[in-house]
Order: structure tokens, then sequence, then C-alpha cells
């Protein structure tokens, strides 16, 4: 999913994500690298004082690697992966996956009864119907209540011990394009502290996970005015290290008879959720950001406040539809906000 967050390193970087290659700033050299994975394009930035760009494209490629060998796993584009094969065989068999797909389902599964069903990671047939790039008009009544039918969290059926998924309906089929971006970031993230570097930021399509600071310098991040592109409603200055993830309504949608329809599906009605413009979500883990983020655009402010309060580690700003914002859970435990 399409996000908003743009990442200042520092101010004058204020425009965008890029990086110039061994620009020397705060006492030490930036080295950025980017692959097109999962659909989107993933970058990798990081600071050292003795980080030398070999180092650095050492370190980089295997973070790379490691998304790629995610993505292998997790794609339901891909017919061979674990993902397809579960909706291939939806209500036959179980089909082995690896421990990778069973800690995202999980993670998964715990979300969506946080939320009372809000996060589905089996809302793939409701998604397949809306496809929102291709369409002009909504699907008709007796299509979405179709779809509706084989959305049901508690029809996937995961077995730890045996390391197996069930989909129990015939025609079920799951994404995880909604937790699978955060769960990369964050193991990408690992092999990156793994190999020595602190100072660091991945940035999955919008799903950040932000590590230690730029010489120094914390990093900082703002969530864009919606209707002035280009333009801050808020800007963070980071605390601690964390993933920010930010889903909105604004990236792919389709407008019919004065109405917008986006990709964010409510699977509780199978229409595009209403009420909120975005959500930014901070956290500890990027998977976990990730799948509330969704969550709380579909909950609203409300809900959301309910659930991060008993959820810890886990914070959000969101601007509802009216441009009003909300927070709940400890912000100020991730990030400061900046008034100038």
């Amino acid at each position: 999913m399409k996000k908003i967050l743009w990442i200042a390193i520092p101010a004058a970087l204020i425009a965008g994500l890029i990086l110039l290659d061994q620009q020397r700033q705060g006492g030490g050299a930036t080295h950025e690298a980017q692959q097109e994975l999962m659909g989107t394009i993933v970058k990798i930035k990081a600071h050292g004082k003795e980080l030398s760009r070999e180092r650095f494209d050492e370190v980089s490629r295997s973070a790379f690697a490691e998304i790629a060998r995610l993505e292998r796993e997790m794609s339901e584009w891909i017919p061979e992966s674990p993902i397809s094969q579960a909706a291939r065989f939806a209500g036959q068999k179980a089909v082995p996956v690896s421990e990778e797909i069973i800690a995202v389902i999980d993670l998964s599964l715990a979300v969506s009864q946080q939320t009372g069903g809000a996060f589905d990671i089996s809302f793939k047939p409701l998604g397949r119907l809306w496809g929102v790039e291709k369409r002009k008009e909504p699907p008709r009544e007796e299509e979405i209540r179709a779809a509706l039918h084989l959305v049901d969290y508690r029809n996937i059926e995961l077995d730890k011990g045996r390391r197996t998924l069930f989909l129990k309906r015939p025609g079920m089929a799951v994404g995880l394009g909604a937790i699978a971006k955060g769960y990369a970031a964050g193991r990408a993230a690992r092999k990156m502290a793994e190999s020595g570097i602190r100072d660091f930021i991945i940035d999955a399509g919008g799903d950040l996970y932000l590590s230690g600071s730029k010489g120094g310098k914390a990093w900082t991040c703002g969530i864009q005015d919606l209707d002035r592109r280009g333009e801050q409603v808020i800007r963070l200055k980071v605390k601690t290290d964390c993933a920010i993830v930010t889903s909105g309504d604004y990236e792919r949608y389709f407008d019919f008879q004065g109405r917008r329809y986006h990709h964010i599906i409510d699977t509780r009605t199978g229409y595009p959720a209403t009420g909120t413009r975005s959500v930014t979500v901070l956290a500890r883990d990027p998977a976990v950001a990730d799948a509330y983020a969704t969550s709380f655009f579909i909950l609203g402010p409300v809900k959301a406040a309910e659930i991060a309060g008993r959820t810890p580690g886990v914070a959000f700003i969101l601007i509802d539809d009216r441009g009003k914002v909300w927070r709940g859970g400890p912000v100020d435990e991730f990030a400061e906000e900046m008034t100038s």
C-alpha cells in the first residue's frame, strides 16, 4: 500500500528521499542504495564516521537479499510461493510453510482478534474484486456479497507444530501486503545491525525503520498535508529506534459519482473504509506498525485509541476526513513533535 511518509535527512533534503553517495555530514559519510522489491522501491541509507562505500554495499546487498527471499515466500503474485499454494488448495488440504510465514500469519491473526476483524489477511477476494487501479465504478452488490463469503480470518488454520497453513473454504486466499513489507523491513534492519551498522534507515515503500541517528542528529520525518503536497501537517524528531508506517486513501483510488473509492477495504462491509484520510503508526516492530496502520485507518480514531491504550508500544497520529488530527498511545515515547 502506498504511504505518505517522507524523510528529511537533514532539513536540506526535505523535498524527498534522495541522499548523495559519499556526502560528508555530521562527521561521516552517508551512503544509499535501492532495489525494486515487493512491488515497490526499497531504499537503505546508512551513516557512519568510518563507514566505507564498499562495506555499505556488502551489508546492504545482504539486507536486500533477505527481503527478496521473503518476497519469494510471501507473495501471492508468485505462483510457486506457499501463500499462492495455500489459495490453490483452499478447502482441500494444508500446505507446508516457513517459519517466517508462521510468524507473520501468527501476528496477523493476533491483530485480527485485537481489532475485531478490521485487520484480516483473508481480504484477498475482496481486494481482487475491487482492483481500484483498473476500475472506473464499484462492483455490483451481489459480487461484493459473494467475495465477503470468502473473507474471515477465523477460517485460517495455522498449525505451528506441523508448520502448515490451511484455508478452510474453497476460493479463499490470503494477501500479506498490509504486513509483509513491515516484516521485511524489520528483517533487513536486523541484517544491518548484526553487521555492526548502527545508524541507518530502511524504507520499504514507506514502511520505515529508523535506527540511531545521522552524526548525532536525530532523524526527522513529516506527515504531509493531503491537500497540499509537499507541505507538512506535522513534523517529528525521532527519539528512539522505531518503525513509522502511514496508510492513506490518496494514492490508489478512483472517483465515481462524486465519491472516492480507495484500496483500503473494510472487510466488515466489503466497501472501502470511510472517515479517515491517513494514519501514521509508531511502534518498535515494523510488522506491528504496518498491521495497525491498516487497522486504525478502518476503525477510526476512537476505537484506535482504545486499542492503542491497551497495546504496549503502539502509538498513532490520525487525520480524519474533516482534517482533524487525533493522537493515541505514547507518541512522545517515539518522537517529539516539532513546532518549526
